[in-house]
């Protein structure tokens, strides 16, 4: 009988043991979404105004809402093999056990890295931050529909105008103007990609400072609605690069395209070709996937300032990097034909102003656990 009851009992281990992972993962899964309650409203908001804006313009063939799922599994395994080798590390060489290590580091690495109240974190914003970017790519897509590219002429006269009567790419030449200079500007700016969803990616997963890392999130999220859809379409413009091809007028960025194509032929100009098909996707009425122009303001710039706000609230080194990195983006920006200097002033202050009226609405509403 005792022999009966012990098989009995091993032989109900795995079902307790499932359930009871069932019910953890349910539990970790009503606490994210309560955690990103906002976090989840503003999304959807933002994905069926995408449709009603669409279907007013006639443009819903503009529309694919296809999630970024490849890009974001790519840096979140990535982080997540350097965060489970940086605590086996850390227990092998800080901590040394002085019993078994195995243990210890499996004991690290579900306390530290796939802890319950971190993978609540991170749930959310990696199931529907997908569905975000895809949504702000159709709306850049929709932008011609809603507002016809009319203000480049004006950013070019007033981009002169705030120089000095010279053109901002000019002043920068002479500095800037050698083919190995431009291609190390050109991979910095080519990194922003990567240092936008690995920040993402850490403060959707940290525990640390829940008040600024909500703030963060729901910035980050503002920021493509307010600057990158309203004032975007409001401002509706190609961008140097593009000038002489949609305003017809005589193009004062030509000698600088020259110049980009020729220092291409000596170091990789990557923007080049990232221009072409993007202008090529826009003109063949295209979905691919990061498509869609618009230059004013500049998003580049303005989750560079998004980054460097978070940073000087981590500490100052932090900021310092961060702040470093948004001034290369600035100056990139203009020297590769991307956009007129004011866009990166406008997104500047533009960015600034989001944060602060994020962090306002986030007491107002009290949407920060500082507890947690």
């Amino acid at each position: 009988m005792e022999t009966r009851t012990a098989r009995a009992a091993t032989l109900g281990l795995p079902r307790r043991l499932g359930g009871e992972l069932l019910e953890t993962a349910g539990q970790i899964l009503v606490e994210s979404v309560r955690r990103h309650r906002a976090f989840i409203v503003i999304i959807l908001a933002y994905w069926a105004a995408c449709y009603a804006a669409a279907w007013a313009t006639g443009g819903l063939a503009a529309v694919d809402v296809r999630p970024y799922t490849t890009v974001f599994n790519v840096f979140l395994l990535c982080l997540t093999v350097l965060a489970v080798l940086g605590t086996i590390l850390y227990v092998m060489i800080i901590e040394r056990p002085a019993g078994s290590l195995y243990p210890a580091i499996g004991q690290a690495l579900f306390r530290r890295v796939l802890s319950a109240d971190r993978l609540a974190n991170l749930f959310v914003p990696l199931a529907v931050g997908p569905l975000f970017f895809t949504t702000f790519g159709s709306f850049k897509r929709l932008i011609p529909l809603m507002n016809a590219y009319s203000w480049d002429h004006a950013f070019m006269t007033w981009d002169a105008w705030l120089h000095g009567g010279v053109q901002p790419w000019a002043l920068l030449q002479p500095l800037l103007g050698t083919p190995y200079v431009t291609s190390g500007i050109n991979f910095f700016y080519n990194m922003w990609l990567a240092l936008m969803f690995g920040t993402f990616i850490w403060q959707a997963c940290s525990l640390k400072r829940p008040a600024l890392r909500m703030q963060y999130l729901l910035s980050f999220l503002m920021f493509w609605i307010v600057v990158g859809t309203v004032l975007a379409t409001l401002l509706s413009s190609v961008g140097p690069c593009y000038y002489g091809r949609e305003t017809g007028l005589a193009d004062p960025y030509a000698p600088l395209m020259d110049y980009l194509r020729a220092a291409n032929e000596v170091a990789p100009v990557w923007s080049l070709k990232v221009q072409e098909m993007l202008w090529d996707n826009y003109v063949g009425h295209g979905t691919m996937l990061g498509s869609g122009i618009s230059a004013m303001p500049s998003m580049h710039l303005a989750i560079a300032t998004l980054m460097a706000l978070l940073g000087w609230r981590i500490n100052r080194w932090v900021g310092l990097g961060y702040t470093a990195f948004a001034a290369v983006i600035l100056v990139g920006s203009v020297h590769l034909g991307w956009h007129y200097a004011i866009d990166g002033y406008v997104s500047i202050v533009a960015a600034i102003a989001v944060w602060h009226a994020t962090g306002w609405a986030m007491r107002r509403l009290r949407l920060a656990e500082p507890g947690r």
